[in-house]
């Protein structure tokens, strides 16, 4: 019996080490896939943000709209909320009527987290006005906020935030 009780605690530590390492390789494998989902979300939101653009210089702005959350609510200084997708599609038509618009967005950072995300970036959106347009072309800046909703169909825009830097 004195025998055999080594015999019983070596085989319980190889027992529980077997178990921390199997621990450890599945909290590996859990950081390698969310990584790997972290990777996917960043790529999907950069071209989303590419496409809106595209979309709305083509005129194009109900498939543009298709990034935003039918709820969405965008802010941006000094303009009144656009609430829902409807007025957001309505606000880039009236819009496109003073000219055309571009749009350069720079991500400084990126939170995933699972089925949300939320970027932080800067932007300059510039406009060649139309000769008939009440405003000049121009040229803002300004530093945005926006929380990303993963869909069945994809990654919607839920909030927007922008606040454009006074001109110099």
């Amino acid at each position: 019996m004195k025998k055999a009780i080594p015999v019983v605690l070596l085989l319980l530590i190889f027992l529980s080490c077997k178990g921390e390492e199997s621990k450890a390789v599945e909290a590996e494998k859990k950081a390698v896939h969310t990584e790997r989902e972290y990777k996917e979300a960043l790529a999907a939101i950069e071209e989303a943000n590419k496409m809106i653009n595209i979309l709305n210089r083509e005129g194009k702005f109900e498939e543009a709209g298709e990034y935003f959350a039918e709820d969405v609510i965008q802010l941006i200084s000094g303009q009144p909320p656009i609430k829902g997708r409807k007025a957001w599609v309505a606000a880039q038509k009236e819009a496109a009527k003073l000219g055309d618009w571009n749009l350069e967005l720079e991500v400084l950072d990126f939170q995933f987290l699972g089925d949300h995300a939320v970027e932080r970036g800067r932007g300059v959106q510039s406009l060649v006005a139309n000769e008939d347009s009440p405003v000049p072309s121009m040229e803002l800046v300004g530093n945005y906020l926006v929380f990303w909703k993963k869909h069945r169909d994809g990654w919607k825009i839920q909030y927007d935030y922008v606040v454009v830097e006074s001109p110099e």
